[in-house]
């Protein structure tokens, strides 16, 4: 079968339930596919009565594709909620004598609606939170007269809002939902468990169905997965559950890495294989991502040597944003094909000053949205397929690359700033484990040492020190002698002299800094009192909100409206969204003063 002992050990087990803890890289999806096949193949498993379980549309697709080449394209692969979906748009009309109510492509003119009954004030982010803690508290399995309870105890906040005007607000949502005779994405598994539980026919005939469950990414399993998978299954199925407590990275929605620790001791009998040798990364990618996580699974590396680990401080965010930027082009000029190239971040504002410098070097790039999928401008014209990836940790997983950039490794980023318990710590960890993992070859960690925040002497990442990867670093560059020189191409002229510019500072302002310019300071000051009291009511860091060299283009040009706005590089639609209105109004104001 072309596997190894471990996963040959996966794909001949059968009789007893069996939970297979997989490490990054170790073929896991090989092994489970090849188990499901040789089941079949042998006669224990029939391939019309199984289902493979995943997150991801993509993931499922994968296993089908996997499946059909190893000749049973009988078996049905799907993610949970298209496994649900599917039984009960069959069972709902049978049950209940109506079709299944529409599934809603969007909540958010539902929660709206909800929140404005309430009295509560809408804007996007608001909106934006409120449909996570609707998703949290559905995946939970927790109902909105309880949310109040059980959210104080989880520490989940939402700003501006106490627990009570959130639970009701979910109340009433429930209400709106009604009145439309609509249900949303998450609903669709509480309507399966509700068929199952309270209509014994309907769950006999399903575990009719099926006889044989395979299910990935067990340590992202909710409660009211779980809770439909145990309706699912019952004495005698035929159960293998597959997952990386390593790499439980959602628990802030709702996932339980425990399901996946205790799955032995509840399924009496259960036997547990573990799959540790990594056919992706090269040992020294290895020894840093073992060094981080200290515990569990540890990977043992199959390839050969690669090049070490590049572990950089820069002078600031900008500096940082340059000499990423150029490695993607060192990387690619050695023969590295773009789409070969990642860069991940830790939140989606990181990429604005990355994303500036690309364009100015011609990097075709792609960023990958919440969802995972691919969406961006590309710069050079060039096909999509040929493309740097940018993505935030979080949407990373399950992906690799040749050469992974890993930016932005400071303490207030890595770990976040609003991870301040344990449990939120250990998975910080845990994320920061996963962005080292999709590296093959090339691994650069970086981050930077001063900047906008203020701090001017940013601290690496405590995961960064403890793992002993900081020691790797040359000395820490400061000033102009860190910056490297960009390629010239299609570079902006300065506003004042019209000669090239070549450094992204530069670039960012519209003139040398050298040349005369009626630079405003009062509001250049006006303008950091009012990034720091928005980065404080958000939770940010000052940076993320705009750098410092933003400010003083903002001091010097003064859009007096959104176009002016979005003409100064580093400030984008997103930016423009969220603050552009009280920028705008703060230089008009300060202009009539």
């Amino acid at each position: 079968m072309g596997l190894d002992a471990q996963q040959r050990a996966v794909a001949t087990s059968f009789g007893v339930p069996v939970v297979v803890l997989a490490g990054a890289g170790t073929g896991k999806t090989r092994a489970i596919t090849h188990r499901i096949a040789f089941g079949a193949f042998s006669g224990v498993l029939d391939p019309g009565r199984t289902l493979a379980v995943t997150f991801t549309a993509k993931a499922a697709g994968e296993l089908r594709h996997r499946l059909a080449h190893l000749g049973v394209p009988q078996v049905q692969a799907r993610t949970f909620h298209a496994a649900a979906l599917r039984q009960i748009r069959y069972f709902w009309p049978l049950v209940h004598g109506v079709e299944l109510p529409q599934v809603t492509g969007s909540t958010f003119s539902l929660i709206a609606e909800a929140a404005r009954g309430m009295g509560v004030p809408i804007d996007t982010p608001l909106l934006r939170d409120l449909a996570a803690e609707i998703s949290w508290t559905k995946v939970s399995n927790i109902a909105a007269h309880r949310y109040a309870e059980l959210a104080a105890r989880a520490g989940r906040q939402i700003s501006g809002l106490d627990h009570e005007k959130v639970a009701a607000t979910l109340a009433r949502y429930e209400q709106v939902k009604k009145r439309r005779q609509l249900i949303d994405f998450d609903d669709i598994l509480l309507c399966a468990i509700a068929l199952l539980h309270e209509h014994p026919e309907v769950a006999a005939q399903v575990r009719d169905q099926y006889r044989h469950f395979t299910v990935d990414e067990y340590q992202d399993v909710s409660p009211v997965q779980r809770t439909l998978l145990e309706l699912w299954i019952w004495d005698g199925t035929d159960i293998c559950v597959v997952g990386d407590v390593n790499q439980a990275i959602h628990t802030f929605a709702g996932a339980q890495p425990s399901y996946l620790t205790n799955f032995a001791h509840e399924h009496p009998g259960a036997i547990t294989l573990k799959l540790e040798t990594n056919y992706r990364s090269t040992p020294q990618v290895l020894e840093a991502a073992n060094a981080l996580i200290g515990r569990g699974l540890r990977l043992r590396p199959t390839r050969a040597d690669g090049p070490g680990l590049q572990v950089v401080p820069a002078a600031d965010e900008q500096v940082e944003a340059a000499e990423v930027a150029r490695w993607l082009v060192d990387e690619h000029d050695a023969g590295r094909a773009w789409r070969e190239l990642g860069v991940l971040y830790r939140i989606n504002a990181q990429a604005e000053a990355l994303e500036e410098e690309l364009k100015t070097l011609r990097v075709p790039y792609v960023v990958r949205d919440l969802e995972g999928r691919s969406a961006a401008p590309h710069p050079t014209g060039e096909p999509l397929q040929d493309a740097v990836t940018l993505s935030t940790m979080h949407s990373a997983k399950g992906l690799e690359w040749e050469s992974v950039a890993v930016i932005g490794l400071s303490e207030g980023l890595m770990p976040f700033a609003l991870a301040t318990t344990p449990a939120a710590l250990a998975e910080e960890k845990r994320l920061l484990y996963v962005a080292l993992t999709r590296a093959r070859t090339g691994l650069r960690l970086s981050w930077a040492s001063g900047g906008a925040s203020g701090r001017a002497n940013r601290a690496p990442s405590r995961y960064l020190r403890r793992a002993g990867l900081v020691a790797m670093s040359s000395e820490v560059p400061t000033g102009k002698s860190s910056r490297r020189q960009l390629r010239t191409r299609s570079l902006p002229n300065c506003r004042v002299c019209g000669e090239p510019l070549s450094e992204a500072a530069e670039i960012k302002l519209g003139r040398h800094p050298g040349c005369p310019t009626d630079y405003d300071e009062r509001l250049f000051d006006e303008l950091r009192s009012w990034r720091w009291a928005t980065a404080q009511a958000q939770s940010l860091p000052a940076f993320v909100v705009f750098t410092d060299t933003t400010l003083r283009a903002l001091a010097e040009q003064r859009p007096a409206d959104r176009a002016s706005l979005l003409r100064i590089p580093g400030i984008g639609m997103a930016k423009a969204d969220r603050y552009g209105a009280e920028v705008v109004d703060l230089i008009a104001a300060h202009a009539q003063a």
